[in-house]
């Protein structure tokens, strides 16, 4: 499909630019087209950790977790990853 550049100036402008970039003309004006489509959209907000932080809070406090407190030692934690003919790597040995 083609396009009809119908401002003489405007075909001059792209031209131009073609020449300089060492590009096609279909080439600028994807390029341009890409550039102008990325500086329209808006940019997705940032997380930050006091944001990720928030948010960990809110999903526990929906969840009832907030009110849940387990207690939990390192041996309990340890027990979870038992392999067989592994040694703990905490330990001194």
């Amino acid at each position: 499909m083609g396009i009809f550049i119908k401002n003489p100036e405007t075909e001059k402008a792209v031209r131009e630019i073609a020449a300089l970039r060492g590009q096609t003309i279909t080439g600028v004006i994807d390029a341009l087209a890409r550039e102008a489509l990325a500086r329209e959209q808006p940019e997705p907000p940032r997380r930050t950790l006091e944001s990720m932080r928030a948010a960990t809070a809110e999903f526990r406090r929906k969840a009832g977790l907030d009110k849940v407190k387990l207690n939990v030692t390192k041996a309990d934690f340890d027990a979870l990853w038992e392999i067989p003919g592994v040694t703990d790597v905490d330990d001194d040995r």
